[in-house]
């Protein structure tokens, strides 16, 4: 299930927002609503931890705030609700004049430079945005089946409208903090736009490499794109949807993993000359022996070039399931190439609808994970 977090609480988290200029001078004014005595905070937002450097009571409605800082974002909170609070960009001699309503805060307005201005458009059409989300998952999770689709059409578009207007809002932005500070907007969608991610807090990085809010996001990426591409080393990744498969059998009939669906099934890349394959394969036909009845399937893939020694493999080793498939193409196999896969034997654990869950266990640890799977099945 989704869970659509709030803007205002979703901002909390952001990470470092200054980078290592230092003495820039600020002034900022506020005139604010509701809020007579309240105490205004100024903060630097490090990591998980909030950095109060000013504070000021506001009297008469009005506040002021007059000191020197380091370049960047910063966030003004209104008392003690971190919900109150907007965002403020400071660079030399900075003014900056904010007009609020404690009992609305989310429509306040801000001016002073393009970048405080930009943030406030940003977070408020986010807000819209999120609002849209919200009401649309509402309708979708209390639909009936009949409606289902086309409200979950819907959902996906209101989606897809937040993401589009980030994606957007980076493109056109001329500071790379503030570009970065958008990032945190993507919110729930955060997790579909890794790719994304990677590729845009490179970009930044590269811009901006001082910047300590940039670097923590390029980190973060590159910490991941690091992790993936040793998933997917020999084979596509854990969590994936497995490609179809469709090729012939020893009796020339056609074969397609797909037809496997609703089924546990052990997608196994070997061949006849692979010597580890040979002595992995009785382990193989005592798992299915065991596991076949209550529900496992295997489907073989030989990287063979030649059809004989393929077949004689197969009787010799007694591999007595029926999906056997082969294209003789040995390692310019098509489907060993689309399941990335540069040595054998090579195997993936796929569930009932066809997602890979598992890859390359053999021996002990394949029986172990088909226990525990075929164990929570009889639940």
């Amino acid at each position: 299930m989704i869970k659509i977090f709030k803007i205002s609480i979703l901002i909390t988290i952001l990470a470092v927002f200054t980078n290592c200029k230092t003495g820039n001078g600020y002034k900022i004014e506020g005139n604010i609503k509701n809020g007579e005595n309240v105490k205004v905070f100024l903060e630097d937002v490090l990591q998980t931890s909030a950095i109060v450097i000013d504070t000021a009571t506001i009297q008469k409605n009005k506040f002021k705030l007059n000191s020197n800082t380091s370049s960047g974002i910063y966030r003004l909170r209104f008392g003690n609700d971190i919900n109150n609070a907007i965002f403020i960009f400071l660079d030399k001699n900075a003014s900056i004049k904010v007009d609020v309503d404690l009992k609305n805060p989310t429509k306040y307005q801000a001016k002073g430079n393009q970048e405080t201005v930009d943030m406030m458009e940003l977070i408020q059409t986010s807000n819209k945005n999120f609002i849209k989300i919200d009401t649309a998952y509402a309708k979708l999770k209390s639909s009936t089946a009949k409606q289902a689709d086309s409200l979950s059409v819907l959902f996906k578009a209101t989606k897809q409208e937040q993401v589009d207007f980030i994606k957007t809002f980076i493109d056109k932005q001329k500071n790379d903090e503030v570009a970065c500070f958008a990032l945190n907007l993507l919110g729930p969608m955060l997790d579909n736009e890794v790719p994304y991610l990677t590729e845009i807090t490179e970009k930044l990085h590269a811009s901006s490499p001082t910047s300590k809010q940039i670097d923590s996001w390029y980190k973060q990426m590159q910490e991941y794109k690091t992790g993936l591409m040793k998933e997917q080393e020999n084979g596509l990744a854990v969590n994936t949807q497995a490609p179809n498969i469709v090729l012939q059998n020893p009796k020339g009939d056609t074969i397609q993993l797909k037809n496997l669906l609703g089924k546990y099934v052990l997608l196994d890349f070997w061949a006849s000359w692979c010597q580890p394959c040979r002595m992995e394969n009785p382990n193989v036909v005592r798992i299915y022996e065991k596991y076949h009845f209550q529900g496992l399937e295997i489907f073989s893939v030989s990287l063979d070039d030649k059809k004989e020694r393929w077949i004689n493999a197969i009787k010799q080793d007694d591999l007595s399931w029926e999906n056997h498939g082969c294209d003789f193409g040995g390692w310019q196999s098509v489907v060993a190439t689309t399941y990335k896969v540069s040595s054998i034997p090579a195997t993936f654990l796929l569930d009932k609808k066809g997602k890979i869950i598992a890859k390359n266990l053999r021996g002990e640890e394949l029986e172990q994970k088909l226990a525990e799977l075929f164990a929570t099945a009889a639940k």
